[in-house]
């Protein structure tokens, strides 16, 4: 156990281990927030159930400390690409079977499972090309130490809900070391009022290990998912793009300028991309799907790592490994405030729908 808490300090670390790389990117300046990121079943109305994914909390920091050489270079992204950004979250995921009020072991569902962990990521963007190239790391403990029993009983005490009595049964104590890789590319039919974009990710480790493909579509006003993370208004980017910065973009990526301001000058052309870029107002709706193939799920058979026997045997065999998954909500941004409300319909482990929702309320600084 010790040696995981020492993987842990090093980890935290990171963003002091090397000299800042942002200094020489006058032009560009990263994007600084602290995001809150609360999931639960009690957002939605339809497929509301505390089994599966029961509960999430996640907050966010992203500032140009965590831009360093080791980072950089344990993070895949783009070479020779000033868009780029980088974060550390802290997170705590809570899963539990359908049955909460019995205090017995009930291996004929899933198993009831704790996660809490460190992400720590890098947005790496082709602005020119609307292409997006994101990875994580992941780092933490799933089982008792991951103090998801306390935390969801005191939750529900605060809204006066039933305690969940079957906690003492989760899965045992176990690393999580994982990392993921998402492409995300936007498609011609693209326009000054919407984006279509494909995406595809792929994530292995000690936890998780799966590959998803999925689109997602936006419409109403909004930035540009190209240029940070995904076109959070940021009021400390003073790049300007210039008339020789036209011929970098290619023939799909001018969709983002209305085809009445395309044949005006190439001045005229720029000074609405930059006004576009720089807009401290947006209201947009969006709707994600996507087909999952997971190879092995920890929160049902443990970590791969682990530390003491659990109690549960689930293997490859005793789950449903294919999922549909579908997502939509809003977004609506003014200045420093951001807030975000999402929908979650998926299918579980046994092939039965369920749902939940997120809220996400971010401070950009």
């Amino acid at each position: 156990m010790k040696y995981s808490y020492s993987i842990i300090i090093i980890f935290l670390m990171m963003p002091f281990m090397a000299k800042s790389q942002t200094d020489s990117l006058l032009e560009y300046k990263q994007i600084s927030f602290v995001k809150i990121n609360q999931a639960n079943d009690l957002f939605t109305y339809w497929f509301q159930s505390d089994r599966n994914f029961s509960d999430g909390v996640n907050i966010e920091v992203a500032h140009s400390i965590f831009n360093n050489t080791v980072s950089d270079k344990i993070l895949f992204g783009f070479k020779d690409t000033k868009y780029r950004d980088f974060s550390l979250a802290i997170s705590q995921d809570m899963f539990t079977p359908k049955n909460t009020k019995i205090s017995e072991l009930d291996t004929t569902d899933r198993p009831y499972t704790g996660l809490l962990y460190l992400t720590y990521a890098k947005y790496s963007n082709n602005f020119w090309k609307g292409r997006k190239l994101v990875s994580r790391v992941f780092l933490g403990m799933q089982g008792p130490t991951s103090f998801a029993k306390e935390a969801q009983n005191t939750v529900h005490e605060m809204i006066d809900n039933p305690l969940v009595y079957g906690w003492n049964n989760q899965l045992n104590n176990g690393l999580m070391l994982d990392y993921e890789i998402q492409y995300i590319h936007q498609i011609p039919v693209t326009t000054y009022l919407t984006e279509l974009h494909l995406f595809g990710v792929g994530h292995i480790g000690a936890m998780y290990n799966f590959a998803q493909i999925g689109f997602r579509f936006k419409f109403g006003r909004f930035t540009d998912t190209y240029m940070n993370f995904y076109g959070i208004a940021n009021s400390k980017n003073k790049n300007k793009l210039t008339t020789d910065d036209l011929a970098k973009f290619s023939s799909s990526r001018k969709k983002i300028i209305p085809k009445r301001i395309r044949k005006k000058s190439a001045q005229e052309q720029i000074d609405y991309v930059n006004n576009k870029l720089n807009r401290k107002f947006q209201i947009y709706f969006f709707t994600e799907g996507m087909a999952n193939y997971m190879f092995r799920d920890g929160t049902l058979e443990g970590s791969l790592i682990t530390f003491e026997e659990n109690n549960y045997r689930y293997c490859y065999g005793d789950y449903n490994h294919f999922q549909i998954i579908g997502r939509y909500g809003f977004v609506l941004q003014y200045a420093h405030f951001y807030m975000e409300y999402m929908r979650y319909l998926e299918s579980d482990y046994q092939n039965n729908p369920f749902g939940y929702g997120r809220i996400i309320l971010s401070y950009v600084f």
